[in-house]
């Protein structure tokens, strides 16, 4: 029996369940939220999804807290989940994307970049890797938070973590296996998108390192695409800061959550595989995540490539010991909006987390008044 956790049931983990429910070879799903309601509710609705395919899976929800990590602990020790969808945040900053800020302060948001709420998605997603470990438990986690960034500092700290994360450069490469076959008419199964890059790929497009190859057939076409053209407005601009992606996301985490679990090997797009940083082609199965790099790429090379690409989501460079430097430009933005941060430190997650709800309470404040 298949059994998959998804940790944190909101606009990710949400549609996590669904797919989750609907998907042959997953006989149980359990969900885990701090909240009494949401989670139940959210459960519920899949089973009934799931009754709607013709599925008889078991699905149930436990309200838990992740900062609880004894209690997590113990929890996973009775589900013992084969693989974990984690989504979970502290709080989510995209609804500042829609909040009327003055040009000054929304300037100063984008100059900080996502970065600057690195603490809301790395503190959860320490606290359910401390569980694991204390759990004993042989389970595959896959973190959809910020992943670039989130498991490379969780490895660093622990030394595990994550085996993968979810979305970001998958949905670039899926966007140009789409551009590919509108331009050329070939089938999918004709065509091979290799991508190495970064979380800020997805959102700032070719300005950020990466490295790109195509083949057809077996055969170099690399030159025959507009790479720029086909992460930015092909077929149509997205907003990637809103919800409408989330189905994207949690798609990506499903399917690398299955692949960890089952024996099939699977080629795909990875982001952060057992603590690399950004993202890479790979094959991922029976709890493995193997790089596979085109010709003449290397894997430091590939690594190299994603270490300067963080720069564009503000990140410096992440320390032996999991610290998370930010860079010059992204530390003056955040002064700018009062916030004050050289570094995120692991034994200071919980103080930076309550500082960065002042500022976003103070932001969200100023929208609602302007």
């Amino acid at each position: 029996m298949t059994t998959v956790l998804v940790s944190g049931v909101g606009q990710v983990g949400g549609w996590a369940l669904e797919f989750l429910a609907r998907t042959p070879g997953v006989e149980r799903i359990v969900t885990v939220k701090r909240s009494p309601w949401q989670g139940p509710s959210w459960t519920t609705i899949a089973m009934l999804g799931s009754a709607i395919e013709g599925h008889t899976k078991h699905l149930e929800h436990r309200q838990a807290d992740l900062a609880d990590e004894e209690a997590m602990a113990r929890l996973l020790g009775e589900v013992r989940p084969d693989a974990i969808v984690h989504s979970a945040t502290v709080q989510s900053p995209r609804v500042l994307s829609g909040a009327a800020l003055d040009p000054g302060r929304r300037a100063a948001v984008r100059a900080a970049t996502f970065g600057m709420w690195l603490p809301w998605h790395l503190s959860p997603a320490a606290q359910l890797t401390r569980a694991v470990e204390l759990s004993g438990v042989d389970t595959h986690v896959v973190n959809v938070s910020f992943p670039d960034v989130v498991n490379v500092a969780i490895w660093n700290r622990f030394g595990h973590g994550p085996s993968t994360g979810a979305g970001n450069l998958e949905v670039c490469a899926a966007r140009v296996l789409r551009y590919v076959m509108a331009t050329t008419g070939r089938p999918a199964p004709d065509i091979d998108v290799s991508l190495v890059g970064s979380h800020a790929l997805l959102t700032r497009g070719t300005v950020v390192p990466h490295h790109f190859r195509l083949t057809i057939d077996g055969a170099d076409a690399t030159d025959r695409v507009d790479l720029t053209a086909a992460l930015s407005s092909w077929p149509e601009v997205i907003n990637w800061h809103g919800d409408v992606p989330n189905s994207l996301y949690a798609g990506s985490a499903v399917k690398n959550a299955l692949a960890l679990a089952g024996s099939e090997p699977l080629t795909t797009h990875v982001s952060a595989p057992m603590g690399r940083p950004g993202g890479y082609p790979a094959v991922v199965g029976s709890g493995t995540v193997e790089l596979r790099l085109p010709p003449g790429l290397t894997e430091e090379e590939a690594v190299a490539i994603n270490d300067r690409a963080a720069r564009f989501d503000g990140i410096e460079r992440i320390e032996a010991d999991g610290t998370v430097v930010y860079t010059a430009e992204s530390r003056a933005a955040m002064e700018n909006l009062g916030y004050r941060c050289e570094a995120v430190e692991f034994e200071d997650l919980a103080r930076r987390c309550d500082e960065l709800r002042d500022v976003y309470r103070r932001l969200t404040s100023e929208g609602k008044d302007a």
